[in-house]
């Protein structure tokens, strides 16, 4: 919504609500415009300043914490505290950091999640998903003219995955950053938190609050969440320049609609969380990067 604070008088100059866009600026012949307010709702007194994008902290922006939000099912999102360096003229060295909190959820637009964490470090688009035979009636998949994208966030150590004809996100991957894993140093690591509630026996008993962490093994993954009834997906990740992988390959076990990728010393190199599954979730397997 516009409107004009000029030199027109009252009863010529635009006022709320009279239309919308551009074409509501009807500026009479030989007017002197003083100043334009530019604002979202029917009012100038009732709107209210937006958030203020991650873009205007000059990118130190980092992930002190990333909360899985999730009910009885499997994940619905995501809650990041992040903690924003203060920085530019006039700003002293020992400013302290401002935390700050967004949530991104399955089925937000791309917009949305611009809004809240702003541009990504890198879009990689992925090639064509070989895993598709996992998929219930394959035969049915429709091709798609385009392939879907990540939006990577390196120093927030977490991918996001839009479908390529809703641009909506259907998947975070969160990365551990631990040795001896193929994009080791990458990516900051994720101090992701996945709340978890485990029933205890009998009709009355509660449920007991577990959290998985960053440095949950798998081990420790499996006691809480049961032993994956399917085979893993083993991924083997390789250069173009070089097919051979020195860190071995890992393995990746689908639960609770979430895909733990294992390395060979029981250390969770990254989780993947989907939503309502409409493939296989060995089919979401993929590497987020090249």
């Amino acid at each position: 919504m516009c409107s004009l604070a000029s030199a027109v008088p009252e009863d010529r100059c635009v006022q709320p609500n009279f239309a919308h866009g551009l074409a509501s600026l009807q500026i009479p012949h030989g007017a002197t415009v003083k100043r334009m307010y530019i604002y979202s709702g029917n009012n100038l007194q009732e709107t209210r300043a937006p958030v203020m994008p991650l873009a205007c902290f000059l990118g130190n922006v980092y992930a002190e914490c990333v909360e899985v939000l999730r009910d009885g099912a499997g994940p619905l999102g995501l809650k990041l505290r992040l903690l924003t360096a203060a920085c530019g003229p006039g700003v002293l060295a020992d400013t302290k950091v401002r935390p700050i909190e967004r949530s991104i959820f399955f089925g937000d637009s791309c917009q949305d999640v611009l809004s809240a964490l702003g541009s990504p470090h890198k879009v990689f688009y992925k090639s064509e998903d070989k895993m598709k035979i996992h998929s219930p009636s394959p035969h049915k998949q429709v091709p798609s003219k385009c392939n879907d994208y990540f939006f990577n966030y390196y120093i927030l150590g977490v991918d996001i995955l839009f479908d390529s004809t809703t641009h909506l996100v259907k998947k975070f991957v969160l990365h551990t950053n631990f040795p001896g894993h193929y994009n080791f140093n990458i990516y900051h690591r994720c101090d992701f938190k996945i709340p978890l509630i485990m029933k205890k026996e009998g009709a009355d008993a509660q449920g007991e609050d577990c959290i998985l962490t960053t440095y949950s093994k798998w081990d420790q993954v499996q006691e809480l969440l049961g032993h994956p009834m399917e085979k893993p997906v083993v991924l083997h990740r390789s250069s173009s320049a070089n097919n051979t992988n020195p860190f071995g390959s890992t393995f990746c076990y689908g639960l609770q609609r979430m895909i733990f990728e294992v390395m060979q010393n029981n250390h969770i190199a990254s989780v993947t969380l989907y939503g309502a599954p409409r493939q296989s979730s060995f089919a979401r397997a993929e590497p987020s990067t090249h």
